[in-house]
C-alpha cells in the first residue's frame, strides 16, 4: 500500500548559547574564516510516531521513508559550515541537532534520507526524499527563529484512473500497469508525483507541478482534459478510433519547487464498445459490452420501442446509434447509452435489412427490398446532393469502401441476394460493377486499413455474411479466402480499433470475432450472451470507438 506523505516543517532556533542535544559531521565539519562569529544552532526535528494511523490523523508529517535528516551550513560557500544530521529515533518523538552557524547571511539545505547515517561518513547515505535551502541572516546575542518545509523530490510519477469505471480496463498480466479504455465514454485518471521510495508527496503549500497529455502518436486520437476543481485529476476520452499499429498511451510529468522532474508513460489503449441487437422470440433489445464479452450497463429503458433490429450501425460524428429495425420499416437512432434521439426523424425503408455511415460524405445508407435509401444523420435529407434513394436488385446488407491505390472512388458496397453477388456504386447511385458471389449474402462490411508510419496498407478488406461462412474479398470484390461457420452467422462489423471482423452468430447466440484474414477466431474478443440477460438470436452488431 502506498502511503500518503507530507513533508515536514522544521523550526531553528539559534542563540548565543549552545542548546543540548549532539549531531556529527557528515562529512567532518569543516570552519568558516575565523573572522567569522560562530554561533551554536540548535536544530530540533519532530518526527511522527510510525504507522497509518498516525499518518491519516496528522495534516503535516514525515515521509514514511525517511530515517535521517541533514542539515548543511553554506555548503556552497569557498569555506563550508558543518554538515550534521540525525536519524529518526524508531518509535518517533523528537530529535536535537546544535550546529555552528556564523553570525551574518547564512544558507541552510535541510534533506530527508532513507537510510540513517553514521559518524565519519563523507557522503550522505541513501536516497533523498526532499529538500530544501533558504537564506537566514543570523545575529549574535538574540534568539533568530528558521522555519521551513521540506520540498519533496519528485523522482517517478504514478498514473491510473479513478476505481469503479466499467469503461476503464485492466490488461492481465501486464508490467508495467496497462489499460484498455472502452469506447467513447469519458474516464478519470489521476496523477501522483513520488519520492524515490514511492511515496505520494502531498504538499499543500508548494505542490509539485503536474500535466497529462496523450503522447505524441496519441494525439488526436485521445483528449486529455483537467477535471475542473481539482488538480491532480484528467478526464481522458476517445476521440477517434485508433488507426495505427501501436497502442495509444498518456504520459504525466511533474517538477517539484527545486526544479526535479520525473515523466512516466501509461499505455491507455482503445477499445471499441460492441453493442449487438437481437431478435429475443419477441422481446428485441440492444446490449452493449466491453470486447471481451462482459456487459456494459445501460439505463433502465435503452433502446426502447424495437421490433426487429436486424442491422446496427454507429455514427461517430454525431455520436448516434442508427439500428435498422424489419419489424418498424424503417431506420432509428439513439445515443451511446440507448436514448432515443427525439430531433430524428426516421426513414421509412421498405424490407430494412442494413445500415451504414459515411464518414466521407456524412450521409446514412440503408439497404431494403426497394434498394437503397439515402438520408442526413438527422434522418432528413441527404446531404451534398445525394440522392434519395437508387436502384439496387435484391439488397441485402451495405457498407461504406473507402477509395484506394487501386480503386479512387469512395464507393457504395451492396449484397444482391439473387446473382449473388456484391454491387458497387457512387455515392451518388452510379453503378460501378459487380463481384460475383458464391452463396447469397446477408451482411456485409468494410475494414479500413490500417497506417504504418502515416503511410495506409494498400489491401483493405471486404467482409461478406452468409447462411454458414463468411468471406474476405479485397476492395475490387476478389474473394481472398472465406472460412466455414457454422454458429449461424448474420450481422458482421470490422472493429475500427483491432481491425478485426465481429460476426453475431444466430444460432450460437454469440459474437465471433475473427482475425483480420480468417485464419482463426480472436478467443480474447469472442463471447457468448451471457445466460443471465435471457437475450437470443444476435442479429446485428457495431463498435463505438
Amino acid at each position: 500500500m502506498t502511503v500518503r506523505t507530507w513533508l515536514p516543517l522544521v523550526v531553528l532556533a539559534l542563540g548565543s548559547n549552545a542548546c543540548a542535544g549532539g549531531g556529527h559531521a557528515v562529512p567532518p565539519a569543516s570552519h568558516a574564516t575565523q573572522s567569522k562569529v560562530r554561533i551554536p544552532v540548535s536544530f530540533t526535528m519532530h518526527w511522527p510516531t510510525r504507522g497509518a494511523a498516525q499518518a491519516r490523523r496528522r495534516p503535516v508529517f514525515v515521509s514514511p521513508s525517511a530515517q535521517s535528516v541533514v542539515i548543511e551550513v553554506n555548503p556552497d560557500a569557498p569555506a563550508p559550515g558543518p554538515v550534521t544530521f540525525a536519524n529518526a529515533p524508531p518509535a518517533g518523538g523528537t530529535s536535537t541537532i546544535t550546529i555552528d552557524a556564523p553570525a551574518g547571511n547564512d544558507e541552510f539545505v535541510i534533506s530527508l534520507y532513507d537510510q540513517v547515517q553514521v559518524p565519519g561518513e563523507t557522503v550522505a547515505a541513501g536516497n533523498e526524499l526532499g529538500s530544501v535551502s533558504l537564506a537566514q541572516t543570523i545575529a549574535p546575542d538574540v534568539t533568530n527563529t528558521l522555519s521551513a518545509t521540506i520540498i519533496g523530490t519528485v523522482a517517478s510519477v504514478r498514473i491510473g484512473p479513478l476505481p469503479n469505471q466499467s469503461n476503464v480496463l485492466s490488461v492481465t498480466g501486464s508490467s508495467p500497469a496497462a489499460f484498455e479504455l472502452v469506447g467513447r465514454a469519458p474516464a478519470i485518471f489521476m496523477v501522483a508525483p513520488l519520492d524515490v521510495d514511492g511515496n505520494v508527496i502531498v504538499q499543500p503549500d508548494a505542490p509539485p507541478a503536474i500535466s497529462l497529455a496523450p503522447n505524441v502518436r496519441a494525439v488526436g486520437i485521445l483528449s486529455v482534459t483537467p477535471v475542473s476543481g481539482t488538480t491532480n485529476q484528467y478526464t481522458v476520452q476517445a476521440v477517434a478510433a485508433n488507426t495505427t499499429t501501436y497502442p495509444t498511451s498518456i504520459v504525466a510529468t511533474a517538477f517539484d519547487a527545486n526544479g526535479n522532474s520525473a515523466t512516466s508513460s501509461e499505455i491507455v489503449d482503445l477499445t471499441s464498445a460492441v453493442y449487438v441487437a437481437y431478435a429475443n422470440g419477441g422481446s428485441p433489445a440492444v446490449a452493449r459490452f466491453d470486447p471481451h464479452g462482459v456487459q456494459l450497463p445501460l439505463p433502465s429503458g435503452a433502446f426502447a420501442g424495437l421490433k426487429n433490429p436486424v442491422a446496427v450501425a454507429y455514427d461517430p460524428v454525431d455520436r448516434e446509434i442508427l439500428v435498422a429495425d424489419s419489424g418498424l420499416g424503417k431506420v432509428v437512432a439513439f445515443d451511446e447509452n440507448g436514448g432515443t434521439l427525439g430531433s430524428f426523424t426516421a426513414p421509412a425503408i421498405t424490407g430494412v435489412n442494413g445500415v451504414v455511415y459515411d464518414p466521407n460524405d456524412g450521409n446514412v445508407y440503408a439497404s431494403g427490398t426497394s434498394g437503397v435509401t439515402v438520408f442526413s444523420p438527422s434522418g432528413g435529407p441527404p446531404l451534398g446532393g445525394a440522392p434519395v434513394t437508387f436502384a439496387a436488385a435484391n439488397a441485402h446488407g451495405v457498407t461504406y469502401v473507402a477509395s484506394t491505390p487501386n480503386v479512387l472512388l469512395n464507393r457504395i458496397a451492396v449484397g444482391d441476394t439473387a446473382t449473388p453477388s456484391l454491387a458497387f456504386f457512387t455515392e451518388t447511385g452510379h453503378g460501378q460493377g459487380a463481384a460475383a458471389l458464391s452463396v447469397a449474402p446477408i451482411a456485409v462490411a468494410y475494414g479500413s486499413p490500417l497506417t504504418i508510419s502515416q503511410s495506409p496498407q494498400t489491401v483493405a478488406q471486404l467482409y461478406v455474411t452468409s447462411a454458414a461462412a463468411i468471406a474476405a474479398l479485397d476492395p475490387t470484390g476478389t474473394l481472398v479466402t472465406s472460412v466455414v461457420d457454422t454458429g449461424g452467422p448474420f450481422g458482421i462489423a470490422v472493429d475500427p480499433n483491432s481491425r478485426e471482423p465481429q460476426v453475431v452468430e444466430r444460432s450460437a447466440n454469440a459474437v465471433s470475432t475473427y482475425l483480420d484474414d480468417l485464419s482463426a477466431v480472436d478467443p480474447t474478443r469472442s463471447f457468448s450472451t451471457p445466460s443471465a440477460l435471457g437475450l437470443t438470436q444476435p442479429q446485428g452488431v457495431c463498435d463505438v470507438f
